[in-house]
This record gives C-alpha cells, structure tokens and sequence, in this order.
C-alpha cells in the first residue's frame, strides 16, 4: 500500500507554486494603521447634508472620547505591567497587570461599537445615492470617519498585544 501512494503523494509536492496562493504581504497588510489613526479626522463642515454632519461629528466625539478613555486606562495597563515583568504567571504583580489589561477592553469595545455604527450609517448612505434619494458625496466622508476609527482600533490592538506579550515572555 504505502509503494502505490509514494508517487501519489510525491507529486502533489511537485504541483507548480503558481496554481497556489501567494504568502507575500497584501498592500492591506502594508499600510500604516497608525499613521491614519494620527491623521485628522475628515473635515465635518465640507458636508452638504447637515444631519450627515451632525451624525458624523457626534460620532467622532464618541471616537475622541473612546481614545481618551484608552489612554487614561493604558497608563495604568503600563504601569502594571512593567511591575509584572520578570514575575510568575499567577503572582500578584501579573494578575494585577492582567485586569488593568482586561480594563483596556471596555473603551475598545465602545470604539469597536462606533466602527459598527459607522459602517451601518455607510451602507445606508450608499443606498440612498445609489436610489437617488441623496447626492452623492457624503459616503466618502463616512468612509474616511470609518478609516480613522479603524486605525484607532489597530493602534488600540497592537497595545493591547504587546502588553500581553510582555506579560508571557
């Protein structure tokens, strides 16, 4: 049995790489997430709509809030954590240090909520222009609004990531 499947196993290796997807980094993968977060918000009063802009600048003050309330929580993740460092899984220090992480959660969560409004708001957006109900124009701020949110919450994770890798080594 196992002479008749060595040739059938042999040539599934020898499949040409092209018929296979590539590993390389998508242009996705590529862009600098916290270059957008840093980068101002869209401007709010180049929006004809004005309820479109009243939506987007009321969600972009939650967006602001749900970073300082990151921030201010990070502070005390970071102060924790480099107390834990060196110490045992389990010990006082990193259980510690684990909460104040945990606690990086809850301001992550209301920006994650903001990027589900947004994307909500976006589609129904779109909808309307597409059924000509609306002008088009205010789906691109959206969508700009919903990049910067997003590149929050990259920043947001690769803190969180990195606290918690510090933690394990």
């Amino acid at each position: 049995m196992l002479i008749v499947a060595t040739p059938l196993l042999l040539s599934a290796c020898l499949e040409p790489m092209a018929d296979r997807p590539s590993l390389a980094r998508r242009e996705v993968e590529l862009r600098d997430r916290q270059a957008e977060a840093k980068a101002p918000p869209p401007a709010i009063t180049a929006i004809a709509d004005p309820s479109l802009a009243r939506d987007l600048t009321a969600m972009l003050a939650r967006a602001d809030k749900a970073e300082a309330d990151f921030a201010l929580a990070r502070s005390a993740a970071q102060a924790a954590t480099g107390a834990a460092r060196g110490k045992e899984v389990g010990s006082e220090a990193w259980s510690v240090a684990q909460t104040r992480i945990s606690a990086l959660g809850a301001p992550r969560r209301d920006l994650a909520q903001l990027l589900g409004d947004l994307e909500e708001l976006y589609v129904a957006r779109l909808a309307k222009e597409a059924a000509g109900e609306l002008e088009p124009g205010g789906s691109d701020q959206i969508e700009q609004a919903r990049q910067h949110v997003l590149a929050l919450l990259d920043g947001q994770d690769q803190v969180m990531n990195a606290m918690k890798a510090s933690l394990s080594s």
